[in-house]
């Protein structure tokens, strides 16, 4: 329960893109993916599969989507974002360099300091 988002800053920026590809109505296609992280196919190939695994996107006849639990992940990586990145601002740091720091770390934050300022 403690332990923070699951996924790393790299899967969420897979599951970004998948989802800006579901959010348009289509499948996403791995060459697709590829393309847009301007990275080769066989790494969106084996980053998929990876996130296959996790449970967080489905293959289908369609193309690749993200799932419920991808999207619960992705939310929950946003949700630390934007509480650390809150907690820089009033520290006193500048919005916009409070941002690039809080994605140094957002990902690792445990569970329960974002859920406390959240749940308030």
């Amino acid at each position: 329960m403690g332990l923070g988002v699951r996924i790393s800053s790299r899967e969420f920026l897979y599951l970004l893109v998948i989802k800006g590809m579901n959010d348009k109505g289509s499948g996403a296609t791995i060459f697709g993916v590829a393309k847009a992280l301007g990275v080769s196919t066989a790494s969106a190939y084996e980053e998929i599969n990876h996130l296959i695994k996790k449970g967080l996107v489905e293959r289908r006849d369609d193309g690749i989507f993200v799932t419920d639990d991808g999207v619960k992940e992705m939310n929950s990586l946003i949700r630390a974002h934007r509480v650390v990145e809150t907690l820089l601002v009033k520290a006193g740091i500048d919005p916009d360099k409070a941002c690039e720091l809080a994605k140094m770390f957002d990902y690792a934050c445990p569970r329960r300091l974002w859920t406390s300022f959240t749940n308030t």
